[in-house]
């Protein structure tokens, strides 16, 4: 039980460490080897840019969340007993890989609606 809340308290701090990166750090150059790395987001240095800029956003989001849930769970598991401690520390990777995961569908979404297939930004009417 107890490996399990490290494991999301790990995984939390693993997301929050990519998020930071995408959105601040990620390489601006044009082998763009590290980042969220799509054909779309590789069309051009802007969808590259809006790409893991927005990525890095949500990963701070759910890793801030995992980690919240994560200390949440550690508490509940050492206050309130092992059952309720279980169910939230099952809870919370799976919070964290689903909100994740998401994020890059909904990232990828985006750079359809705001860019064409050449990484162009599409004009708003």
């Amino acid at each position: 039980m107890e490996i399990l809340i490290i494991v999301s308290i790990i995984l939390s701090f693993a997301i929050l460490f990519a998020g930071f990166y995408m959105k601040y750090q990620a390489p601006r150059d044009e082998q763009m080897k590290m980042g969220l790395r799509t054909e779309r987001a590789k069309a051009s240095q802007e969808t590259w840019a809006y790409a893991n800029r927005t990525c890095g956003r949500y990963c701070l989001i759910f890793g801030g969340i995992g980690l919240a849930l994560s200390i949440i769970s550690l508490l509940v598991y050492a206050f309130a007993g092992d059952d309720w401690g279980r169910i939230l520390a099952v809870i919370t990777p799976a919070v964290i890989c689903v909100g994740t995961s998401s994020a890059v569908n909904v990232v990828n979404n985006g750079l359809c609606s705001k860019f064409d297939e050449n990484g162009r930004l599409k004009e708003m009417k």
